[in-house]
């Protein structure tokens, strides 16, 4: 097993936020497998890191698919040999070799491409976590914010799948289309929450925007309802009348991180479920830009920058 291998880190100062440097490996704990990285796809949050950084040796990356090179010395996980997607929440995902525990991998299914896999483990989780916190949806209508990010995206799709009515926003009117193509969503379209829905309209919101927006969704909750919030990229604070609020029942606001789920419930957990969703041709990866590592420079930069909807993935060659 190699001791030095490519691998993306914070590039503070460069044309770039990241680039592929060398470094080592990290060796495995006795209950982590060492995964030799196929393809891995970027988030903003894991950019937004890499941006902040002050020093070059800082690694990134969350998401990965590849194959076990060598199976956890502790006999639990998958064999040498199996395809796998995993989170890796040391941020250690976007190298040639990753050591990673075996409860934050599962393996991936033979009609499931490497592509379509490593989309799944930041942004799937987090909206199938942010899904599953509302109950009785079927019939019931769902509020989704940014609904052409990574996680707004998986929400869409999986909020219609539980059987809601379901409500994309979105900020242009040229992001309709990529919203209509997740399935039979109602898209709208808002920069400060107005037209998103009347008090009570929602028993699900799953936001990611906070500002105005949340502030929308938060008054359009029913009185049974839950607001789920895992994302500020508007603004970290907003205002909220507490009274109505108070008197709509048992309606909830809820924060979710997905370091913190993850130490409830491991991703080996929950990832077959998306897996299985993408196997049967349900859920809709939204691959938007596909490129060699060697381009994750540019790839990053453009994602922050907002030139696409939907996941980049990047493949390891």
């Amino acid at each position: 097993m190699a001791d030095t291998i490519r691998r993306v880190t914070a590039n503070p100062g460069g044309e770039t936020v990241i680039a592929v440097t060398s470094g080592a490996l990290r060796q495995p704990f006795s209950n982590e497998a060492v995964v030799r990285v196929r393809a891995f796809s970027m988030n903003r949050g894991e950019l937004g890191r890499a941006r902040n950084a002050e020093t070059a040796d800082m690694q990134i990356g969350w998401d990965f698919a590849g194959v076990i090179e060598t199976a956890a010395a502790d006999g639990s996980g998958p064999q040498a040999g199996t395809r796998v997607v995993g989170f890796s929440t040391r941020m250690e995902a976007w190298a040639e070799l990753v050591s990673i525990p075996t409860t934050h991998i599962a393996p991936i299914p033979d009609t499931v491409s490497d592509a379509q896999a490593a989309t799944l483990p930041v942004a799937g989780l987090t909206a199938l976590h942010s899904v599953d916190a509302a109950t009785a949806l079927i019939g019931r209508k769902a509020l989704i914010t940014g609904a052409t990010g990574g996680v707004g995206m998986f929400a869409t799709q999986l909020a219609l799948i539980g059987g809601a009515e379901t409500v994309a926003q979105v900020r242009r009117a040229d992001q309709v289309a990529f919203v209509e193509a997740l399935g039979n969503c109602t898209p709208v379209v808002s920069e400060d929450g107005a037209g998103l829905g009347d008090p009570g309209a929602y028993r699900l919101v799953v936001d990611g925007v906070s500002g105005p927006i949340l502030e929308s969704g938060i008054k359009a909750l029913a009185p049974d309802g839950i607001c789920v919030c895992y994302g500020i990229t508007a603004a970290p604070e907003i205002n909220i009348e507490v009274r109505p609020f108070m008197f709509s029942g048992q309606a909830k606001v809820m924060g979710f991180y997905l370091y913190s789920q993850a130490e409830v419930t491991p991703p080996s957990d929950n990832l077959p479920r998306l897996l299985s969703l993408v196997a049967s041709g349900r859920l809709n990866c939204g691959i938007e830009r596909e490129a060699s590592w060697d381009e994750s420079g540019r790839i990053a930069q453009d994602l922050l920058d907002r030139k696409f909807s939907g996941k980049a993935v990047l493949h390891v060659r």
